[in-house]
């Protein structure tokens, strides 16, 4: 009697455990089905969020070529795509920091200022830029870095010796880490000016190379006329112009789209409004970053 009480006690046990592997098995299957629901949710929420961030920018630079006075200045956008709100920041070029001439007290205020590095870490990345730039190969400034400091440090790149074209060939400048490039770079241009024209620069970047947070919002605000004398001697004066020179064409769109409660999706188009015979639009566009997620746009600091 005993032996096929123990055998009977055996064949439960080893039933309970076949449940409970089951029950495993179902609930990994059904998660397994749960993340890729997501993930395709997800992918089909950025298609429809990059066509309509394509039609908000397409809409705004049209807008910009009839309106040349609009795209000389900083602005912030709202466009209405058929109910669907989206958000559009216009940045001239001049508006921008041209790492290929901007001095260096330009670059280690960027670098400190908006880079978090102490400002020992950003004298030395501000002489690293200036001689990944530079045509010689004699190390310049504290902590520069030419061809034979590359090779010592075991990096596959060496300096250009020539001024950037693309923006992102500065993450191969020796001390430059990928967090700090992509704090940095929405604070890039190429514009050939040594000073950033406040009207067409992000209140952001005022507020971080002034150290003075809502400076930014105060000085767009202020016309026109009585900006230059809202300048403080100094570093403001050597940093800034007061108005831009109108020169550049060259334009920065960043549209922004609420797709959920609490989850934005940006997309980053450049475009040079002198257009070419052979385009297909007025205006030229130089490059396209498809739409990505971001922070709340509309928060205070945001770039």
């Amino acid at each position: 009697m005993r032996q096929p009480a123990r055998q009977r006690g055996a064949a439960l046990i080893l039933v309970l455990w076949m449940v409970v592997g089951l029950s495993l098995v179902v609930l990994a299957g059904a998660q397994s089905a749960r993340m890729y629901t997501q993930r395709v949710g997800l992918e089909l929420e950025q298609i429809r969020s990059d066509a309509a961030l394509e039609a908000a920018t397409e809409l705004v630079l049209s807008r910009l070529m009839t309106d040349k006075n609009l795209a000389k200045r900083y602005s912030r956008l709202q466009v209405d795509l058929g109910g669907v709100q989206t958000w559009v920041e216009v940045v001239p070029s001049e508006g921008l920091v041209d790492v290929n001439v901007a001095p260096p007290a330009m670059l280690e205020a960027l670098f400190s200022r908006v880079g978090g590095l102490t400002p020992g870490e950003a004298t030395v990345l501000a002489s690293r830029v200036h001689d990944f730039i530079d045509p010689d190969d004699v190390p310049s400034g504290v902590g520069g870095a030419e061809a034979a400091q590359y090779q010592a440090a075991g990096s596959p790149v060496k300096p250009r010796n020539g001024g950037v074209d693309d923006l992102t060939e500065l993450r191969g400048v020796l001390g430059m880490t990928p967090e700090l490039y992509a704090i940095i770079s929405p604070f890039l241009g190429i514009n050939g000016q040594q000073r950033i024209a406040l009207d067409a620069a992000p209140p952001a970047l005022i507020d971080a190379i002034s150290g003075q947070p809502g400076l930014g919002a105060s000085l767009h605000a202020t016309p026109p006329e009585m900006r230059a004398g809202a300048l403080q001697p100094g570093l403001m004066t050597d940093m800034f112009t007061a108005a831009s020179s109108g020169s550049g064409q060259t334009i920065r769109l960043r549209a922004f789209i609420q797709a959920q409660p609490g989850r934005w999706w940006a997309r980053e188009v450049w475009a040079d409004l002198n257009g070419r015979p052979d385009n297909s639009t007025p205006w030229t566009t130089r490059s396209i970053e498809p739409a990505r997620r971001v922070g709340n746009p509309l928060e205070a600091g945001n770039p």
